[in-house]
């Protein structure tokens, strides 16, 4: 898979085994930001990608997290930070 560094802008080939619903979780999180300036909250995600509930939210963006795609500050609300980008969308 590749994807770009928001760091460094370069476009890097990784294995990071994303399921597609983390592919959907980000793809959704890049649009949300894109058009309202702000991060989406966890029931925005979950009705934008069809998932049952908040906890089913957490979980994806704790192993999107844990790839190093998203980065979540403790405690603030709205603080998803994009760290890698799927190069093909």
């Amino acid at each position: 898979m590749k994807i770009i560094c928001n760091i460094c802008g370069i476009e890097k080939e990784i294995d990071s085994n994303l399921t597609p619903k983390e592919k959907e979780i980000l793809k959704f999180i890049k649009n949300f930001q894109k058009e309202y300036s702000i991060s989406p909250s966890f029931r925005e995600i979950m009705k934008g990608v069809s998932l049952g509930s908040t906890s089913n939210v957490d979980r994806y963006l704790y192993n999107l997290s844990k790839k190093s795609f998203i980065y979540l500050e403790e405690g603030k609300h709205r603080s998803i930070k994009i760290i890698k980008e799927l190069a093909d969308g």
